[in-house]
């Protein structure tokens, strides 16, 4: 993941010309190297054709990546086996701060990028590099140079140099042709999803649709496809003085939540949302002295970052809590994550699924809510439903290709549910009901299109609306409490 891509430029000498033992003038390449040229060049005889500037980018390995995806990546061994042939080792104190997830096993590297590639990266940007594994950074101990280079922080950090890179919009996986048993497919998932939330098939349903959508489309600030989802009814849970500091979640109901959602999920999150993290922690990207320090929030798109409130105690907000409080707001209703600089602030998009975890109404705004009802007691049951790994990689695949999926809406479908609008409305006003209101109208849209794809259907018909609309009547029946404000998008 590019974590840093503002470390600028660097000149560099891609070749020059030596002499051999015997006086001879060969030209020696040097494009892709950090070493110190050992013989002597005449400054003034350079080819001006020789010099250029290559692009510094920091990154790092992606934060949330499952074990499963880390295995797909690599099917010959793991990334840690191939770094550890490339003797990648772990980075100095002063850029561990660099890393969103702090305290996790994590790599990372200067990129040198050339002919303008790095001018192309994006911070929070997965990509995969081919390259050349350079010299470390090596710490400047002149003390009467007359630069100061911005890679003095960066001392025994690894270098790669890019040779062609290739940005990841999705997971690298290979789709198989599972049209034909997907309905099959999408009952097992949502039973696998049901029975770590009690045997419950709708909040299952609803926790399906969550993990296939995506921002779909930007535009000024404006953002459609992503769904974030609230369900409450898990209990409440202390947490152990041991897990404070800890980015785990320590409720054994969420966890093993959590646990079923990383086996479905390249990269998803644990944010135990406790006082002690919040004011603790650093949840949105911070530049000090000139190095852009990672927040808890840096990640990758297509992540699921699962907010556990179960654990949140009493006590008082300092005023980083609150700052970290509002960047997690802003993200669930804009995906858009704030980077501090001295002077300045910037709003960088995201693209980040957010399930939120709570006892009873989550102090989070979301798109949809829902109580779970549960046929057992979530706390009776605290281990995970056993899948085998070949039914787990059916699932993975069902949900990557769904997610990914070309989406359309015939025009008979529009009118159909125009219509049918049109007339809940006058029904439930002859029955003097609460009318169904206009962000109703755009959550059920939200909702058919990630139906429809559930289903593999690249078209909206009329029965999948209808099929929508059931599942939404029977959500709303379990509320007892007045209904959390649906996020207009």
């Amino acid at each position: 993941m590019v974590q840093d891509n503002g470390l600028g430029q660097e000149m560099f000498l891609s070749a020059y010309n030596t002499k051999d033992k015997d006086g001879n003038t060969k030209m020696k390449c040097y494009r892709y190297a950090d070493d110190p040229i050992e013989a002597e060049i005449d400054e003034n005889k350079i080819d001006n054709e020789c010099l250029g500037e290559r692009t510094l980018v920091y990154c790092v390995s992606p934060p949330g990546e499952n074990e499963w995806s880390k295995k797909i990546q690599s099917p010959a061994e793991d990334l840690l086996q191939q770094l550890n042939t490339l003797d990648i080792r772990d980075m100095n104190e002063a850029v561990l701060k660099k890393y969103p997830l702090a305290g996790q096993s994590h790599t990372g590297a200067i990129v040198k990028f050339y002919n303008d590639m790095g001018d192309s990266t994006k911070v929070g940007q997965l990509i995969e590099i081919i390259g050349i594994k350079g010299r470390d950074v090596q710490k400047n101990t002149d003390d009467d140079h007359e630069f100061s280079s911005v890679l003095n922080a960066f001392s025994d950090v690894p270098v790669l140099h890019a040779i062609a890179y290739n940005t990841l919009d999705r997971p690298i996986s290979v789709l198989e042709d599972i049209h034909h048993q997907i309905y099959d497919i999408r009952q097992q998932v949502v039973s696998y999803i049901a029975s770590v939330l009690g045997d419950d098939q709708l909040s299952a349903e609803y926790v399906l649709l969550q993990l296939l959508s995506r921002v779909t489309t930007k535009s000024t600030g404006f953002k459609l496809g992503n769904f974030s989802l609230n369900l409450s009814g898990f209990p409440n849970h202390i947490t152990p003085k041991t897990d404070k500091d800890k980015l785990c979640l320590s409720n054994p109901a969420s966890k093993c939540f959590a646990d079923v959602i990383s086996n479905l999920t390249a990269h998803s999150v644990e944010l135990p949302l406790t006082i002690d993290t919040l004011n603790g922690s650093k949840f949105s990207p911070k530049s000090v002295n000139e190095n852009l320090e990672s927040g808890l929030l840096q990640l990758v798109d297509g992540t699921t970052l699962i907010v556990d409130e179960t654990v949140l105690n009493e006590g008082q907000l300092v005023d980083s809590g609150v700052r970290n409080f509002q960047a997690l707001h802003n993200l669930i209703l804009n995906q858009t994550l704030t980077y501090e600089f001295p002077y300045s602030q910037f709003n960088f998009d995201t693209d980040i699924n957010v399930l939120t975890l709570s006892t009873s109404k989550s102090m989070l705004p979301n798109h949809c809510a829902i109580r779970i009802e549960a046929k057992h007691p979530l706390s009776e049951h605290p281990t995970t439903h056993q899948v085998s790994e070949d039914n787990l990689h059916l699932f993975r695949q069902y949900i990557q290709s769904a997610r990914y999926a070309g989406y359309d809406i015939p025009q008979a479908s529009s009118e159909y549910i125009q219509t049918s609008f049109v007339n809940e409305r006058k029904d439930a006003n002859q029955r003097n009901m609460i009318l169904p209101t206009q962000e109703d109208l755009m959550l059920r849209m939200s909702l058919a299109r990630l139906a429809a794809l559930s289903f593999g259907e690249t078209d909206l018909t009329p029965e999948r609306y209808d099929y929508v609309v059931h599942l939404e009547r029977q959500r709303r029946m379990r509320t007892t409490v007045t209904q959390p404000e649906c996020v207009s998008r």
